[in-house]
């Protein structure tokens, strides 16, 4: 395995999820098939919200990979999802909710899943039977080993049904439950809960708090999202999972899963979503179950409807095995890398040879990668190196990491998650977390810092913890342009760089960080390491193949440092397993490995091998006596064992190695021991370590090691030098052994090629060819000396045409740079007599650069510092950026950033009523950071928006939009006109509804814009059309040159987030132009034509609308918050205003209005139009420029706003304009 060995006493079974669902295309282009790994996939809910997030967008094909370490809850969900595809399709959505959902049945229910199951066991008997089956087509498993396991649960849940009534299965799980409810109380209290409710009830998560919260203990309780009394049968489902040694994991409530803010806001009534009547109006919750269950009918049908657009594979196994298997599989085409699929089972991960054989379909490289929370269990940098190596070479790929660990400090937490500076390591991995460089998302936090606000009041050390999400793509595509540079960096210096993240992986060795209190979150952290010698060689292998540089002689300067530096005080005892993972990785092997061993058939066991490798397997059987005590002892302390395996002679070496795979059962020995086929197998306890037999621990020892001193050298299984360990068994000694024995010891320790169950040494050698030097550029990293991380990259262009060397060398040209985007500089050579560009992979900026001018070598050199989020200039417009991806031309925008949303399936808000719509204002002010809300006050008491940054104009904007469209402050509209105060008129947005995004815990606006062109104002049917808008309510946006380019920037995001049409690829001017947005120039073309005119029929009630609709494009618009590892987004003194009701109520003087600037401005008429061209005032019906007598134009004299050329026109027009008409504010005015 990848990370240490721990065997956890309570292993709690987690049959729902702890966050609500998501859907796994959310950053993905629509339309295009598509490939998706879930790791620690855990219930079906985000497979499920997939499925109904899909209709209306344009046809594809989605395969999920679903990888879960639970063969249970595999097992329940395969079954799930075959029930919701029964062929007679008799299944009703209520018995799928109970059985999925409620610990106990009634006895039709019962009888459904037997019946069931047993149709499913006829068809599995093997892996070809099941793919060949109704279900095989649209739910496979990758292995047969997952196949196996899933039918021996299947046959429990048969045999559960069978003895529904009997006593003892009743009584078995009442315990199983009390055990549960034991440890929850033990564990977590009641406040356990508190996290996880508003993130499935945001974004007006204090709407229906009370029956949230009510219903974490409920639900516990009683097993049922009802307030009936509970059916008389225990659910197999779950009771089959449930142990004394397994308990099930709290919440276990389903209401979770769900977006449950629609049950406490009032919907539309043509909403989607809208939840039925609750079936017990007295219980605080009953209206959350109805909700819920309104959502999951709709994804069930969802689901139904896409079975042959969809397939979900499941294989039961730790994620990094398959990972590696599938990395081997996809350079080699074998089915094995000779891993064990899992801690505490024998068998080897083999995948299926004909789904991942020469001919097979089955994905291995992904567009997706969701890790749920698994690094807080396994550490994000194990996940990047492992899963990141399985991301396809696209600038839509997206690699999910999510901690549920909750910091202290969200910023120093993410500048250390990935074992030292994350900028560095990330660089070097090829893998960017775009969100941390925008410092901007449409994912709202507000919900979770309310509830944490109100818990922490004004306390003076007033930190939020939130859930940390994180999301990393492939950095050669950021630029927009494929980078086709790798990284060039000096042997010495990343030998210097991976010596500081080898002692960062390891500082669980350094007791002193714990106790200076240097290390963020150091308990857990020591208690369990993350990491091994095996890890750190995997990081090595993966940062020497994204660079290029000389791999061989890294390894040996890093070799030699480790060796010097006296840090870890444990470093010399597992440097011998060290030396064994970089040859196993295929990184180095030093001489001493081979040439030390010596074939002497006189010491006997593997001494006399023919041929004897590096590495030898060493089993140790482990009698169930000594591993049950500690055991025993450990399950008093709630402690989990950090296990690993030693060899020693007393007194002189002592070698420690960590990855040790364990198994309970009965060890068998075949061959003799001299011989190079004696081999060892281990038949496997199914009760594990429930029941009575020997522990078997393998691991792989150096050969030339043991044949040392192989008469007095001791063999042991121990308990890691942790701090935990520690505490707890100090008094084992100072090895802290379970058992401990003689090498020679025959009756325990056994010395084979391979461990138990494998045919050979793991294969993780293999890799993808190096990278290629570019000759044109190159692209070398910059260091800080004092601190060693990141600080700039050098960019060298070698200037290679004759042009370019002539204007260089001969007329002696002037160099100038331009940077035209975060990760471009142009090189200016003259008066742009030649421009090249130089692209970086991470954000730079020009300010402060070097440039060295090499005229006789031919080459400039240009050293760009780092730039940083809220604080160099290039990054203010960089929010939601988007890129190219030709590859796909019906799809050919990649958004880098921004959820993607189906509008048409979210809940639509009633904004009728605005008394239930307060929580929109807290949400909406959450989008200013505390560094921007000193802005605005700055520019509150100054009247002066000298202050502002262009990005604070934006979500000033923004906020003065939802504020309108929802009509809290300041007037109803759904009219906005952005307008410059110079060139008029560039942009009209029309609002049809303000929706629930659950996923995403915010709102969006539904809407439509039309960004004006000079095409556009030689329209004359839609200059007619525009002027129907005048006698309509609109708020008038006044924006300056930069956020007018922002916005321009922005739309291409707004637009393809919720695209629901395919792109032209012939015609698409993304495509023709090579560039999105398709111009930033004046009066030029912003999107492309494709999407003009998409929109849903009758989207909003104005005048004209079928001329107007022509010409604009739909787009999704959402609050959009500051990232809080990048800045600080409340304090204690703004929690205290929030707890004492006094929150961020906006000011009148925050609306961006070109009318009043200190008010909000709803008022007739739309007044120029673009380029400062005036919308010609003209007769309403005729379309004269002046009356029939001459002079000017006659107004309405009603509503003000209409002009015609004479009472004639004036008559013609009444019963059009009669509809539109409104009295005008002038006559009520007091006089």
């Amino acid at each position: 395995m990848l990370t240490p060995t721990v065997i956890a006493t309570k292993n709690l079974f987690y049959d729902l999820g702890n966050t609500p669902a998501q859907c796994m295309t959310r950053h993905l282009p629509q339309g295009v098939d598509v490939d998706i790994l879930l790791l620690g996939c855990g219930d079906v809910r985000h497979v499920l919200f997939t499925a109904y997030s899909e209709p209306g967008f344009p046809s594809r094909k989605i395969d999920f990979t679903c990888c879960d370490y639970s063969d249970y809850i595999v097992a329940r969900n395969a079954l799930f999802l075959s029930l919701i595809s029964r062929e007679d399709g008799e299944v009703s959505i209520e018995s799928l909710w109970n059985i999925y959902y409620h610990r106990y049945l009634t006895a039709s229910d019962m009888k459904l899943i037997q019946t069931h199951v047993r149709e499913l066991l006829k068809v599995s008997t093997s892996l070809q039977s099941w793919h060949a089956s109704i279900y095989g087509a649209s739910i496979r498993f990758c292995d047969q080993a997952t196949l196996d396991s899933v039918r021996a649960i299947w046959t429990q849940y048969d045999e559960a049904v069978s003895y529904k009534d009997s006593e003892s299965y009743k009584k078995t799980f009442s315990r199983a439950m009390a055990i549960s409810t034991q440890y929850k109380n033990e564990a977590y209290g009641h406040a356990a809960a508190a996290y996880s409710a508003p993130r499935s009830a945001a974004p007006a998560y204090l709407h229906v708090a009370e029956g949230m919260l009510s219903s974490m203990n409920d639900v516990w309780v009683t097993g049922q999202t009802n307030t009936k009394t509970p059916p008389p049968y225990p659910n197999p489902l779950i009771g089959t999972a449930l142990s004394d040694n397994t308990p099930l994991a709290f919440p276990a409530n389903p209401l979770i899963s769900f977006h449950l803010s629609s049950a406490g806001l009032k919907l539309s009534e043509l909403s989607p979503l809208r939840p039925g009547k609750p079936e017990d109006p007295t219980s605080p919750w009953s209206k959350l179950v109805a909700a819920g269950k309104a959502q999951f009918t709709e994804w069930v049908k969802a689901y139904r409807k896409s079975a042959s657009n969809m397939v979900v594979r499941f294989t039961a196994a730790d994620c990094f095995a398959f990972c590696q298997t599938l990395q081997h599989n996809l350079i080699t085409g074998e089915t094995t890398a000779n891993l064990y699929r899992r801690q505490v089972d024998t068998r080897p991960m083999v995948l299926d040879g004909k789904a991942y054989g020469p001919y097979g379909h089955a994905p291995r490289k992904f567009d997706a990668i969701d890790s749920s929370n698994l690094c807080d269990h396994t550490g994000t940098l194990n996940l990047l190196v492992t899963a990141g190596l399985l991301l396809k070479d696209k600038p839509s790929s997206i690699l999910y990491t999510d901690s549920m660990a909750m910091g202290s400090d969200s910023k120093e937490k993410v500048a250390t998650v990935l074992c030292g500076h994350t900028k560095t390591m990330s660089l070097l991995l090829g893998l960017a977390p775009v969100e941390y460089w925008t410092n901007a998302t449409s994912v709202s936090p507000a919900d979770e810092l309310q509830l944490v606000m109100i818990e922490k009041g004004d306390e003076k050390d007033w930190t939020p913890r939130l859930q940390a999400r994180h999301a990393w793509r492939p950095d050669s595509h950021l630029s927009g342009n494929s980078c086709p540079t790798p990284l060039s960096v000096n042997p010495t210096t990343l030998a210097k760089i991976l010596l500081k993240i080898y002692l960062d992986m390891f500082k669980h060795e350094n007791p002193m960080a714990l106790y200076s209190g240097s290390v963020p979150q150091a308990a857990e952290l020591f208690a369990y390491p993350r990491h091994h010698r095996g890890s750190f060689a995997a990081v090595v292998k993966a940062v020497c193949n994204r660079v290029c540089t000389d791999t061989l002689e890294v390894a040996r300067q890093l070799v030699q440092l480790i060796k010097s530096d006296k840090t870890l005080i444990l470093a010399n005892n597992y440097f011998q397993s060290l030396s064994m993972e970089f040859s196993k990785y295929g990184i180095y092997s030093e001489p001493w490995l081979t040439n030390e061993i010596r074939r002497d058939p006189a010491k006997g066991m593997f001494c006399n091998w023919k041929d004897i490798p590096e590495a030898v397997a060493v089993t140790l059987v482990v009698p169930a006596a000594r591993w049950k005590r500690i055991f025993a002892e450990a399950l008093l302390k709630r402690a989990g064992l950090v296990m690993e395996g030693q060899v020693r002679s007393v007194g002189r070496w002592h070698n420690l190695y960590a990855d040790v795979q364990i198994a309970f059962g009965t060890l068998t020995a075949s061959g003799i021991r001299a011989n190079d086929a004696y081999s060892v197998s281990v038949e496997e306890d199914p009760r594990g370590m429930a029941g009575d037999s020997d522990m078997v621990a393998s691991f792989y020892v150096s050969a030339a090691a043991l044949q040392a001193d192989m008469d007095t050298s001791q063999v042991a299984l121990c308990l890691a030098n942790t701090i935990q360990n520690l505490t707890h068994f100090a008094k084992k000694g100072d090895v802290m052994a379970i058992f401990e024995t003689k090498l020679q010891d025959k009756k325990h320790v056994y010395i084979t090629k391979y461990p138990s169950g494998q045919r050979g040494p793991p294969l993780v050698r293999s890799t993808e060819p190096a990278p290629v030097q570019n000759p044109e550029t190159t692209l070398t990293p910059e260091f800080d000396a004092s601190w060693g991380g990141l600080a700039g990259l050098t960019a060298r262009l070698y200037v290679l045409s004759d042009k370019g060397k002539r204007l260089l060398q001969g007329e002696k040209a002037a160099i100038t740079l331009e940077q035209t985007s975060p990760y471009t500089i142009d090189v200016i050579f003259g008066k742009r007599a030649l421009v090249q560009t130089l692209t970086y992979r991470v954000p730079v900026t020009n300010e402060n650069s070097k440039t060295s001018i090499a005229r006789k070598s031919s080459y400039v050199e240009v050293v760009a510092r780092l730039a940083e989020p809220s604080v160099s200039p290039i990054l203010e417009d960089y929010i939601y950026p988007s890129v190219l991806s030709p590859s796909t031309p019906s799809a050919p925008v990649s958004t880098l950033n921004i959820t993607h949303v189906n509008l048409d399936t979210l809940p639509i808000i009633d904004v009728t009523q605005r008394s239930g719509l307060a929580f929109l204002t807290t949400l909406t002010s959450f989008t200013f950071s505390k560094r921007e809300r000193a802005l605005r006050d700055q520019i509150e008491a100054t009247s002066s928006d000298d202050a502002a940054s262009t990005r604070l104009s934006f979500k000033e904007s923004l906020f003065t939009m939802f504020m309108l469209s929802s009509g809290l402050q300041g007037g109803h509209t759904g009219l906005f006109a952005f307008e410059h105060p110079d060139s008029g008129l560039h942009m009209l947005i029309f609002v049809s509804a303000l929706r629930l995004d659950g996923a995403n815990c915010s709102v969006v606006l539904d809407a439509a814009v039309i960004p004006f062109t000079t095409a556009h104002l030689a329209d004359e049917e839609l200059k007619d059309s525009l002027l129907m808008l005048r006698v309509l309510e609109a708020c008038t946006i006044t924006i300056n040159d930069a956020e007018l380019k922002l916005w321009k920037k922005v739309l291409p995001s707004l637009a393809e987030r919720c695209r629901t049409y395919p792109h032209n690829p012939t015609t698409c001017e993304y495509l023709t132009s090579h560039s999105v947005p398709v111009s930033l120039d004046f009066a030029a073309p912003v999107l492309c034509s494709c999407g003009a005119g998409k929109l849903p029929s009758d989207f909003v009630a104005v005048p004209d609308w079928e001329v107007s609709a022509r010409h604009a494009t739909r787009i999704a618009i959402s609050p959009t918050y500051a990232l809080p590892y990048v800045e600080t987004l409340v304090d204690g003194k703004m929690a205290d205003q929030f707890v004492k009701g006094g929150l961020m109520v906006p000011r009148s003087g925050a609306f961006r209005s070109s009318k009043n600037a200190n008010a909000p401005d709803v008022s007739p008429g739309i007044s120029s139009g673009l380029g400062g061209l005036k919308l010609e005032d003209v007769c309403m019906n005729c379309r004269a420029t002046q009356g029939k007598d001459g002079g000017p134009l006659k107004k309405c004299t009603r509503c003000l706003t209409a002009k015609y050329c004479s009472a004639e026109c004036q008559k013609k027009d009444w019963r059009k304009h009669r509809g539109e008409c409104r009295e005008s504010e002038v006559y009520g005015m007091d006089e």
